[in-house]
């Protein structure tokens, strides 16, 4: 009987870890861990009783075996219908091209002339004055011919050092 309690107790927290713990994983094959999980130990504590220990270890076995080859027909199924909806997908997309171009035929390619380029030249062309090129002058910065008031006020001042510190203490306390 307290076996079969540890089993429930063990079981709450397989089950909540399975269903709390593993977000990312899909809840189809978290409930399959997990109930493989929670059958193959139930099995093996109702074996306990009446078989000896290796046949009630050999059905935790078999039952775990079970799950993980359930789990993995799961994962198939899944990898099946990706594999099909990306073909779906390429077979429209296809379709969807051979529509396009038969629908729109690509026009044949046309010379440009170029006016803009022929003009541009031209232009450079009547231009006789040639352009002098001037660096701009240095910015000159103003000096400051005045120190501020405080820098001054600063240069006689005396260092700080550890006699201003008083210490506080005995001395202190003595005095109150």
């Amino acid at each position: 009987m307290i076996q079969l309690l540890f089993l429930i107790i063990i079981s709450a927290v397989v089950l909540s870890i399975a269903f709390f713990g593993f977000r990312d994983v899909p809840l189809t094959r978290r409930m399959i861990l997990a109930g493989g999980a929670l059958a193959a130990a139930t099995i093996g504590v109702l074996m306990q009783s009446s078989f000896s220990w290796y046949m009630s270890l050999l059905a935790i076995v078999a039952v775990s075996l079970l799950a993980a080859l359930i789990y993995i027909k799961v994962l198939e199924k899944e990898q099946k219908e990706i594999e099909r909806d990306e073909e779906e997908r390429k077979a429209r997309r296809k379709e969807m091209i051979s529509t396009a171009s038969s629908l729109h035929p690509a026009p044949e390619p046309t010379p440009i002339k170029n006016e803009v380029a022929d003009q541009a030249t031209n232009v450079r062309e009547t231009i006789q004055v040639t352009e002098k090129i001037s660096m701009p002058e240095p910015v000159k910065m103003p000096q400051m011919e005045k120190e501020p008031e405080r820098v001054k006020e600063l240069v006689g001042a005396k260092p700080f050092g550890m006699q201003s510190i008083k210490s506080v203490g005995k001395e202190d306390q003595g005095e109150q």
